[in-house]
């Protein structure tokens, strides 16, 4: 096996001019790329694309003028352009992977502070029932819009609504001057501040609910940006193997390529003899 690495090779090729894979682009739309590395995982093409141009490398740096002339439809050049798109798929799925554990962490504080709000808001409303409830005394149509304004806690919004309209409630009955309700509002110390409380559980529990369900901004175009350097390297990869499976076809001491993690990806005219025998003459 090969010891030379992607970041080996590159140093050793240099960087290719840009314009060479704007040539080899052209005519790919950004859509057909896109819908190419769509059909298979980064790490995929990256587990290949080490280990098969470190093969190619190492043949090229030792092969015959014979060798290299029956390598047609390969060049140093074409090497080059490949293993630095491969260098940039692997930076960017490293950056994608660590956004997406952050993410991730962020999801999972997230949806904390929401189960914590929820919590507390679920609280504060059956206590404010109970007061309400109070407040209400022995009228039963007192009582019955107090039960009715309840509602339910099915989801942070239905929770977050009932708290709201117990909130009203409770300012209606601040809001009379005197007598009985009054009386048991005091009693059961009924006042602004409490119901500044019930309020501000209530905003707080939809803010977590709306933060926690958002979606993470710029999530489509990162992966989006990984499916088309996906498809980009499988573009490339495909040329270079089958680059080396003609010219092995033609000259047997010319090594083939076999792909293996991404191998489904390849036509099966790539893979004439049996895997085993192809996995061999790749490692040779």
């Amino acid at each position: 096996m090969s010891e030379h690495t992607l970041a080996s090779i590159a140093n050793a090729l240099g960087p290719p001019d840009p314009a060479l894979l704007d040539a080899w682009l052209d005519g790919a739309s950004e859509a057909q790329l896109v819908a190419k590395g769509n059909q298979i995982a980064s790490a995929r093409v990256l587990t290949d694309v080490r280990r098969l141009y470190a093969l190619a490398y190492s043949f090229w740096q030792s092969a015959t003028d014979t060798q290299k002339e029956a390598l047609r439809g390969f060049s140093p050049e074409l090497l080059s352009i490949a293993v630095h798109q491969a260098l940039a798929l692997d930076a960017l799925l490293a950056d994608h992977e660590e956004r997406g554990d952050s993410r991730g962490a962020s999801r999972a504080t997230l949806e904390v502070a929401l189960r914590d709000a929820f919590e507390k808001a679920l609280s504060l409303r059956d206590q404010a029932r109970a007061v309400l409830l109070g407040v209400a005394g022995n009228d039963a149509a007192a009582q019955e819009e107090v039960n009715q304004a309840v509602g339910t806690a099915e989801d942070p919004a239905a929770l977050a609504r009932g708290i709201g309209a117990l909130v009203a409630l409770g300012k209606k009955y601040l809001g009379i001057p005197a007598g009985p309700i009054k009386t048991r509002a005091k009693l059961l110390r009924l006042d602004g501040d409490y119901i500044g409380k019930l309020e501000t559980a209530a905003t707080t529990l939809s803010a977590a609910a709306l933060a926690a369900s958002a979606r993470p901004a710029g999530e489509k175009v990162t992966q989006g940006s990984l499916d088309r350097a996906d498809g980009v390297n499988l573009l490339l990869l495909t040329q270079i193997v089958r680059a080396f499976e003609n010219a092995h076809e033609q000259d047997p001491t010319i090594p083939r390529l076999v792909p293996i993690a991404a191998r489904r990806m390849f036509e099966r005219g790539t893979k004439k003899k049996g895997s085993g025998a192809a996995e061999a003459d790749a490692e040779s």
